[in-house]
């Protein structure tokens, strides 16, 4: 009589068609998961910016937004409302890059909402791109530049 089961064979067949699966499935893993890390830290400046508006028109002060080592947005940043930390965002993940217009090493809110600075910050990451435009009423947007071709336009919102 005979067991019940696979054999030798057509187990090493299994294990070599799930490999050719992973290797396949792998690299496009990694790429989702660093399109999403991108994504993510567009999308965490972009609320960070609304707070700032938000804190300016609800304290009737000032707000800032401003790197967390004072010098590189890569580093995190931070929400002020005069000298009260409100929000201090995490180091973003190495790999993705912040670049900025002129003067917007910060960016901040006047008591009415207007912006102290408009201009755009792109976050990177390999040819991968997101750009976060502060135009000059103050309006904040997330866009994605290979989709968009009016993305980076901060002076003409």
């Amino acid at each position: 009589m005979y067991g019940r089961g696979f054999t030798l064979i057509e187990l090493m067949v299994v294990l070599l068609i799930a490999g050719i699966v992973l290797a396949a499935g792998v690299p496009a893993l990694q790429d989702i998961a660093s399109e999403q890390q991108l994504v993510s830290a567009g999308n965490q400046f972009f609320h960070s910016v609304n707070l700032t508006r938000s804190q300016a028109l609800r304290h009737g002060q000032r707000a800032e937004m401003a790197p967390a080592d004072g010098r590189d947005w890569q580093s995190g940043w931070q929400v002020r409302v005069g000298q009260r930390v409100l929000m201090r965002q995490a180091p973003l993940p190495k790999g993705i890059a912040v670049a900025y217009t002129q003067g917007g090493e910060v960016l901040g809110y006047h008591p009415g909402g207007q912006p102290l600075t408009r201009g755009s910050w792109y976050f990177s990451s390999d040819s991968r791109s997101r750009v976060v435009v502060i135009n000059f009423l103050g309006r904040v947007r997330i866009c994605n530049p290979h989709r968009d071709s009016h993305c980076s336009q901060a002076a003409s919102d």
